[in-house]
């Protein structure tokens, strides 16, 4: 009780003015203390070695810096939270390190940011932490990313990334070398202008020196709406990475599986309403499983829904460097299954020379393989040479006669399902998919994710015998995953 008073105290005594400091004591035994200036954070930050709550009274505090190594643990976190979410401001010269581990933060904006040198905003090099309902608007001031992830098992949800011109992107991932990250980002808005460089990203996974990294990302159910940095809005330089149920709207750029193996993509729209430079999903490393993806107006000018990469030689330089030896890895084993393709007005489906030609690569695709889709009528069905290797079963294209085997010439006739132009039922691809000749990757100590080609792109049941395409057109059940909108996601202020 003794201490517990000289605490009290010193608090009291330190800090005088019209600052207002409650230190109360909650039902759990945590320290709860109310805070309304960035003085008063800082000092708290300094005394607080363990959990507790640190409440941010409304107002703005500008140029916030601090470093937090607080020994929090699961049962007694840190959280450091707006009392009224989004009536905080962090403003001016901001940089926050965070080098604990179970560090909460929540209901921050972060506006008229003005750092004096190229910095991150937020470093994490700790774990089980959480990012929540921040609101990132409008960096202009110079290049750093806005969260920097060097740890392990950390949540960014609920947050707004809108409307950075600088360079780097919103959300870096460092992947440790054997550990693994297991990073979940979800239910995220993002959304900036064109950066006219490279840079521009919503989201980084990895780098060269880490493709082979197990990274063990999940990245769900976020929304990605006139996202324009650059062309790639993910990339993914990293392995074995979760990317699912999020909607890609209205995006001058597409997804990339950069480098990397065994990652999954599933159960994503990509809704591009024509809009120019959209692409789809570009593809290169190995052993990637992409299904139940549906993709609407797809605009990529050169390239294709699908574009896969052709490989560079190994580089000595970048062997001296560390760095993955190839530049562009070679992309084979890919399998690409019950996804829809709706209304494209890129060159091709798919695009089988991404690259071929510039900067050294001549390395040809193999053994790609492409089981149970359904593919609207484009100029050319795909761009290819004789020699790739590539497996073609059971998909269907809305044209007069059959381009290759293993994909029949169809009518697409559609239906409205929402926003959403889907095939309409009884169409000849209906009961037509047939069982793919390869098991699920063994992911160990990963979250259980099956392929989930019994259920379609909404989550609904497949019957059994399953449709082609991302939709089982007969079903009647409720309809789970849908494209999301920005009500749905992101900061609820």
């Amino acid at each position: 009780m003794k201490l517990r008073i000289t605490w009290y105290l010193f608090l009291m005594i330190l800090l005088t003015g019209n600052s207002v400091l409650a230190l109360e004591k909650t039902k759990k035994n945590k320290e709860q203390i109310t805070v309304n200036s960035a003085k008063e954070l800082y000092t708290v930050l300094t005394q607080m070695k363990q959990g507790g709550i640190i409440n941010l009274q409304d107002g703005e505090y500008k140029n916030v810096k601090f470093a937090v190594n607080n020994q929090a643990s699961k049962n007694h976190p840190l959280m450091i939270r707006a009392i009224t979410p989004g009536k905080v401001v962090f403003s001016g010269d901001c940089h926050i390190d965070i080098f604990g581990d179970y560090i909460h933060l929540s209901g921050i904006e972060f506006s008229n940011i003005q750092r004096k040198k190229a910095e991150d905003l937020i470093r994490d090099k700790g774990k089980y932490n959480s990012y929540s309902k921040l609101k990132f608007l409008n960096t202009a001031d110079v290049d750093g990313v806005s969260i920097k992830l060097e740890g392990q098992f950390t949540e960014v949800h609920h947050c707004d990334f809108i409307g950075k011109t600088t360079g780097a992107s919103y959300i870096n991932m460092d992947i440790p070398k054997k550990e693994g990250s297991y990073h979940h980002v979800y239910r995220n808005f993002f959304a900036r202008p064109p950066l006219h460089r490279n840079g521009g990203s919503a989201m980084r996974v990895g780098h060269g020196s880490m493709t082979l990294n197990h990274a063990y990302v999940t990245i769900e159910e976020n929304l990605f709406e006139n996202c324009d940095g650059e062309s790639e809005i993910i990339s993914i330089k990293s392995s074995r990475n979760y990317i699912r149920n999020n909607t890609f709207r209205n995006c001058a750029g597409g997804f990339s599986l950069r480098q990397g193996r065994g990652s999954i993509v599933e159960g994503n729209f990509f809704i591009g309403n024509g809009t120019k430079r959209c692409h789809g999903i570009g593809i290169r490393g190995r052993d990637h499983y992409i299904f139940n993806n549906y993709f609407y107006k797809i605009n990529a000018k050169e390239s294709g829904v699908f574009s896969f990469g052709v490989a560079s030689p190994e580089d000595p330089e970048r062997i001296k460097l560390g760095l993955y030896p190839r530049h562009f890895p070679m992309t084979q084993d890919i399998y690409i299954f019950h996804n829809t393709v709706i209304d494209n007005y890129s060159p091709y489906n798919i695009n089988f020379l991404g690259g071929y030609g510039t900067r050294n690569r001549f390395e040809l695709p193999k053994n790609i393989v492409f089981y149970n889709n359904i593919f609207d009528k484009t100029p050319d069905f795909m761009n290819t040479k004789k020699e790739l290797q590539s497996v073609f079963v059971s998909n269907y294209f809305a044209n007069k006669k059959s381009v290759t085997d293993g994909v029949v010439a169809t009518k697409l006739k559609l239906t409205k399902r929402g926003e959403l132009q889907v095939p309409v039922a009884n169409s000849t691809f209906q009961d037509k998919s047939v069982a793919m000749p390869f098991n699920q990757a063994n992911y160990k100590t990963f979250i259980k994710r099956d392929f989930n080609v019994d259920y379609d792109i909404f989550g609904r049941k497949r019957d059994s015998q399953r449709d082609s395409g991302c939709f089982e057109l007969n079903s009647a059940d409720e309809m789970v995953n849908v494209p999301l909108n920005k009500e749905d996601v992101g900061c609820s202020y």
